[in-house]
């Protein structure tokens, strides 16, 4: 089961990311994590939402599983209309 998981592992696609120069991905990653840093407000982390979505998209990369906590326990079956509706719910 654990070789199975693909946190922080090579996976095997063939897409546009796969293909692109390993500078130029490390420096997109860095480049994504200031703007993260820098975002104010609903609109700056709903651009970067939307902009996760896109690159996840284009690298064919099946998004299976989601972490809710930090154990190995804590994996979820991945609902992308479920996880939509909790990033709108308002918590009472």
């Amino acid at each position: 089961m654990i070789r199975d998981i693909t946190i922080g592992q090579y996976y095997p696609a063939d897409s546009v990311l796969h293909r692109l120069d390993p500078r130029v991905k490390f420096i997109g990653t860095f480049l994504f994590l200031i703007s993260l840093f820098v975002a104010d407000g609903i609109w700056g982390y709903a651009l970067a939402t939307v902009f996760l979505v896109a690159i996840v998209g284009l690298s064919k990369v099946p998004v299976k599983f989601i972490g809710v906590g930090e154990g190995i326990d804590d994996l979820r079956p991945f609902n992308p209309h479920a996880f939509a509706e909790g990033l709108f719910e308002e918590d009472n």
